[in-house]
């Protein structure tokens, strides 16, 4: 596995080199959080900004282990290891196609495509994440990783409904964050200090945010016609159509 892992950058920098000639001059490689371009690069820079990422999380993958203090216990979970790695350097290839895709074909929308790697991404994580166990609380990281591994297949599945319904964006992208790295720490601490019980107030809580957010949501109008590149997309499920007056 570690050499299939590595051979997914290398493909990387070849495929940029293959496919340089017929890019753009200038390549998009940021989007605020309406999906609209807001920083180009070169393509003499760009081909290889995401490579070069890539490999460097390859190299960091490779040292991970020796600087915890029990990396013997890696041998009991090497191959959930390795497809945790290959995952990861996997999104990031396929990220890596995304920006090439959309240089190539600027009138894309980039949101569907982010959301399905993040959803897979998310999906796959939560089923292997629960079977690492390096902490020295054993029954506390064995219930951690098994509530982390819930929430990340959760915020998996939103994220990929999220990839053909383009509800709301910032929401879907930073809850999503939120439910699969803060609520596992948070439930981590609650049993440690013997209070998981408490995590009924934190869900409570989450569940009053959600009400706030669709409220917030349901008022806002965010559900419009945007101006992209001089053309008209559509943004969620706009009640009005299309606009007939030219886009700027």
């Amino acid at each position: 596995m570690k050499k299939v892992t590595f051979l997914i950058p290398v493909l990387m920098f070849v495929i940029s080199i293959l496919v340089y000639p017929s890019l753009p001059d200038v390549i998009p490689m940021h989007w605020n959080i309406r999906g609209e371009v807001d920083n180009y690069m070169p393509k003499s820079s760009a081909i290889w900004f995401v490579p070069t990422m890539t490999m460097i999380l390859w190299v960091l993958f490779q040292f991970l282990p020796l600087l915890d203090p029990k990396k013997d216990k890696y041998k009991l979970f090497q191959k959930e290891w390795d497809i945790i790695q290959a995952t990861i350097i996997g999104f990031m290839a396929y990220l890596h196609g995304v920006v090439f895709y959309i240089a190539l074909h600027p009138s894309v929308v980039i949101f569907p495509w982010i959301f399905i790697g993040l959803g897979a991404l998310f999906v796959l994580m939560g089923n292997y994440l629960s079977k690492i166990r390096t902490l020295a609380d054993e029954d506390n990281w064995n219930k951690t990783h098994r509530f982390a591994s819930w929430c990340f297949v959760i915020v998996g599945i939103i994220t990929l409904v999220e990839a053909y319904v383009i509800w709301y964006a910032p929401v879907v992208i930073f809850g999503g964050i939120m439910l699969a790295s803060l609520l596992p720490t948070i439930y981590s601490f609650l049993l440690y200090k013997n209070s998981a019980y408490k995590m009924k107030y934190v869900y409570a809580i989450l569940l009053g945010l959600m009400f706030l957010v669709f409220t917030i949501r349901f008022i806002s109008g965010e559900d419009d016609w945007i101006c992209q590149n001089g053309e008209w997309v559509q943004h969620g499920h706009p009640s009005a159509p299309q606009p007939v007056t030219r886009c700027w």
